[in-house]
């Protein structure tokens, strides 16, 4: 049996909070905390950490755009859908520069709710997948420039060509069963930083 999703509505209207809650309710979401405020948003989102945040974009103190920006840069949830009261371009791009995953006018039409949700859900999980590749891109740039430091490093130790040192790289790191990139971090902490000084 799959895990059931869940979310937090945020709203200052306790009759919108109550609709929206029993409306995700019935999409099969477990609704771990309800809130008023940005500030209980963000401790909700804390504590629960939920698949989706439903949040009204404007409540005194502190608004829903500074919330979900909060929450979204702690990683607190990956997916956050505005509530408005209006179709205000300003909020929509200042809500799409913070990360927001979609909006919602208000009154709700509880027949375009699902389908916004699961787009905004889906939308989501895109976006954390290119930014998970985007990562592995980076640490595997990283991890290259780290292996072609060591084998710079045993080339220089051992008075013979690069091709040559990288082998012996690979050689060390199959006799201890350790990947090269590991491998290569043992070589550089050994040799790495008075070489590194000295070819600088």
């Amino acid at each position: 049996m799959c895990e059931k999703r869940t979310a937090v509505v945020v709203d200052d209207e306790p009759i919108t909070c109550m609709d929206v809650a029993e409306m995700l309710r019935e999409m099969g979401f477990d609704v771990v905390g309800e809130a008023a405020d940005g500030f209980d948003a963000v401790e909700l989102c804390r504590v629960h950490r939920p698949d989706l945040v439903l949040m009204d974009a404007r409540m005194p103190v502190f608004d829903g755009l500074t919330a979900s920006k909060t929450i979204l840069e702690k990683h607190y949830c990956n997916c956050i859908v505005l509530l408005t009261a209006y179709q205000d371009r300003d909020m929509i791009e200042k809500a799409t520069k913070a990360g927001v995953s979609g909006y919602l006018v208000k009154p709700i039409d509880q027949t375009r709710f699902q389908p916004a949700i699961e787009v905004a859900l889906a939308q989501s999980k895109r976006l954390r997948q290119s930014e998970a590749r985007a990562q592995q891109a980076m640490e595997k740039i990283e991890e290259n420039k780290r292996i072609f430091q060591a084998q710079k490093l045993l080339s220089q130790a051992n008075g013979c060509s690069q091709t040559a040192a990288y082998q012996l790289l690979r050689k060390y790191a199959m006799d201890k069963r350790m990947t090269i990139a590991a491998m290569a971090e043992q070589v550089l902490q050994r040799f790495g930083p008075q070489e590194e000084r000295h070819h600088d």
